[in-house]
């Protein structure tokens, strides 16, 4: 009895040295499949930078550079009689859509640069307990933007060009109300790739007033325009991250104040000058062959529109080529 006792510990005893054993070697063959995994990785996103470099060089010596990005968001909530929700019987939609799109041609002694960025959104919460209530998704607008800029100029140097640039900032749904236009001359900056300094020292600036401000008309006035223009993709895991970000804006050399009474409430009266500036951004993380996860967003501040600084987010799916 004595001796199968022994015989069991010492059967028990080896089964789970051995087990130890094999779990360690599983666990380091484990960990040396991963590091293998790893630098496999590594060696596909050092490659992949390189075709994408040797893309760029293509596309330089070609000419022409073109791309173009989008965002769609839509959410669609219901409720019926749900009493824990501040309106229990309601519906509500939304819709966002970004659109982003360039056509870039430069050559050793010449550049044309064209950007164009649209952004569209509405929402829609329509109350049951309102009667006649006949909004619909599209008659609640929440974002417009409509931006269009043409960039050409003669290179002195890789990263120094004489330039003339044209630019449209205004919505497709109240075009020109507000608005704003410019055409001027100065130079360009290409300090590195994908970025564009634009600095016109004159330039003439013409500005539509937004609704509200009674029977103020355009104005128009000499100044200088700058405008930065910067595009950026990364690879990370295999997975393309991409940054499109555009900053304009108008400085008057003599900015006149306009007096104007509000329609809404004719006993406030505001002052409002031409100087301008917006911040558009667009963020995309792909996620399977070009679709992905997108941001949008963007500031601008001009008196000649609002006196509040405006602001905008949009979410959503996002396509990129």
């Amino acid at each position: 009895m004595r001796n199968l006792l022994l015989l069991f510990c010492f059967t028990f005893l080896s089964v789970g040295i051995a087990s130890a054993q094999t779990l360690s070697e599983y666990e380091a063959m484990k960990a040396d499949k991963e590091a293998t995994v790893a630098d496999l990785q590594s060696q596909i996103d050092a490659t992949a930078g390189e075709i994408a470099d040797l893309q760029r060089q293509i596309d330089l010596l070609s000419g022409w550079r073109t791309g173009y990005s989008g965002l769609l968001g839509f959410d669609l909530s219901n409720a019926d009689n749900w009493i824990g929700n501040p309106n229990p019987n309601s519906t509500s939609k939304s819709l966002n859509i970004g659109l982003t799109g360039y056509a870039n041609n430069d050559k050793e002694k010449t550049l044309w640069h064209n950007k164009a960025i649209v952004t569209k959104a509405w929402q829609d919460v329509d109350f049951v307990e309102i009667e006649g209530q006949e909004d619909k998704l599209f008659d609640q607008g929440t974002v417009d933007i409509l931006n269009i800029s043409s960039l050409a100029g003669y290179k002195f140097t890789p990263k120094l060009a004489a330039t003339a640039l044209g630019e449209l900032n205004t919505s497709l749904g109240n075009f020109l109300k507000p608005g704003t236009a410019d055409i001027g001359v100065g130079v360009t900056w290409l300090p590195i790739e994908n970025l564009t300094v634009v600095i016109h020292p004159l330039n003439y600036h013409i500005a539509w007033p937004a609704d509200g401000f009674g029977d103020v008309a355009s104005s128009g006035s000499l100044g200088a325009k700058v405008r930065a223009d910067y595009t950026r993709d990364l690879l990370i895991s295999g997975r393309k991250i991409a940054w499109g970000s555009t900053l304009t804006g108008f400085l008057p050399y003599s900015d006149k104040k306009t007096t104007f009474t509000d329609e809404l409430d004719p006993t406030i009266t505001r002052e409002a000058g031409l100087t301008e500036w917006s911040w558009l951004n667009t963020f995309s993380f792909e996620i399977w062959k070009g679709i992905g996860v997108g941001l949008g967003f963007g500031f601008r501040k001009a008196d000649f529109e609002s006196i509040d600084l405006q602001r905008y987010t949009n979410l959503g799916l996002t396509y990129a080529l």
